[in-house]
Formats: C-alpha cells, structure tokens, sequence
C-alpha cells in the first residue's frame, strides 16, 4: 500500500511540473484538466467533449484510451490518477463511514453518455452543459487558482455550482471511499469495461486456498466484492467497478505479498 501511495503522490507532482513544454496531442487517461497550466498532458474528457461538439470522432484519444484499457484496464485509478489520491486521503479522514447502493455505480455512464457525448453532440463544443464545465478536476486546479491570482470580481453563477459540486464531493469522499469514482467519473466509464479484457489479471492466493475471511472485500476502496471472484478462481479485477489498486492482495492471508 505504501508503494501505491508513492506512486500516487509522485504521478500527482510528474503529471502538473510542465514549465512551459506541453504535449497536450496525448491524452492521459486520468482525471487532470488539461487547462491547468502546469499539466503535461491533455484529459481524454475534454478531447472527447471537444470533438463530439465538432461531429468528429476522436480516433487517436479514443485509440490510447483503449490502449491503456486494454493492457493494464484501471490501474491508472488506483495507482496515477491525481483526482482518485485526493479522494483516498480524504477517506482517510476519522469520520462514520458508508456504502452507497450498488444501483449508483452505473451513473457513471450516463455522466458519460449525456455530458461527454450526446450533449456536447446536440449543442457543440461550448455548451455549459458539458462535464467539464463542472469537472471537479478543473476546479481544483483550474477555477481556484484563477479565483485566488484575480478574485472573485466578474464570477458566475456556473463558477458557484462547480465550487458547490466540489465541495460536495469532498465531504462525501470523506465518509464513503472513492465516492466520485465510483458513482461520477467518465474515465471510470470509459476504463471500468476493459478490466474484463486486459492483459493484467491479478493473482489468486499462491500460498493457500482462499479462506473466505473476506478481508478483501473489507478493504476493496471501491466495493468491488473481489471475494465473490477469488473464491470462484476469477482474478479480482474482472469487474468494471476495480481500480486495480492491489490492496486486496495485500491484506488476503493466502497470498504471497499479504502483510504480516
């Protein structure tokens, strides 16, 4: 856990140390706002919403997508993703914590077929109904930088809702584990099916058979039941809702790398 943890922070500072040189072709299938000015990389949202509005289909952002997809599925969520580090230390957070019902994991995709796609489809590129227009993200590195550097003089009321939206995420994620992940994000829609085709199949228990402790399921962050998988003989990450981050391993007593 502690090498995912690294890895996450050191993402978080690779991914936003631009200096001037940009190669914003290339899309990162991770939730950063490609109009941060410190970030390297262009979003494959923004792409995607840019291009639905032109009626063009985005060949080489949908192509990398479906590359990462297809060779590491979600690991970009659990181990790179900036946005998915915030949501985990803010679960760290002491507070009550629970569950949402399994039916809010398919929001997601409607979040990606409305404000990503159809949307921007029916109203262009430039419609304040689009997912970026309140992307959490770009609030965060892009809203409050610019609300601290110029003030709050000429602020909308679309400026308000993305604000509202953020802090409302925030504080869930504090009580229910990688809430926006799970239920809002449209990369987790556009990654989330190719876990059941990607090339990374985590192992099943090496030392013993599985125990049925279900620890795995107790410290999944994103409620994906690996136990109901292992004790099948299914890698734990052949689900949509697996952010592949490993931490099932770890704590699992009849695997290799479990903690002692």
């Amino acid at each position: 856990m502690r090498k995912r943890r690294l890895s996450q922070l050191i993402s978080l500072l690779v991914l936003h140390s631009s200096w001037g040189p940009e190669v914003k072709w290339l899309c990162n299938p991770v939730l950063s706002c490609h109009s941060c000015a410190l970030a390297w990389f262009a979003c494959p949202i923004g792409v995607f919403i840019h291009y639905s509005g032109y009626h063009i289909f985005p060949f080489l952002a949908f192509g990398m997508v479906l590359l990462v997809g297809v060779l590491i599925g979600r690991l970009m969520c659990g181990w790179v993703c900036p946005f998915g580090f915030l949501m985990d230390m803010l679960y760290k957070i002491p507070s009550p914590k629970f569950d949402f019902p399994a039916w809010t994991g398919y929001i997601k995709y409607a979040v990606l077929g409305t404000t990503v796609i159809a949307i921007p489809f029916l109203l262009g590129e430039s419609t304040l109904y689009s997912f970026c227009r309140v992307c959490p993200a770009s609030a965060v590195q892009v809203t409050i930088p610019n609300l601290i550097a110029k003030g709050f003089e000429g602020t909308n009321v679309l400026t308000f809702v993305k604000l509202s939206l953020l802090l409302l995420i925030v504080v869930l994620a504090v009580f229910n584990s990688r809430s926006f992940c799970k239920v809002l994000c449209p990369i987790g829609a556009l990654l989330g099916p190719l876990n059941y085709l990607s090339f990374w199949a985590m192992n099943l228990p090496a030392k013993r058979p599985c125990t049925g402790c279900k620890r795995c399921d107790t410290i999944c962050p994103s409620n994906g039941e690996p136990f109901s998988r292992i004790s099948k003989g299914i890698p734990p990450n052949r689900t949509a809702e697996c952010v592949v981050c490993h931490d099932c391993q770890h704590v699992c007593p009849g695997h290799s790398d479990a903690a002692v």
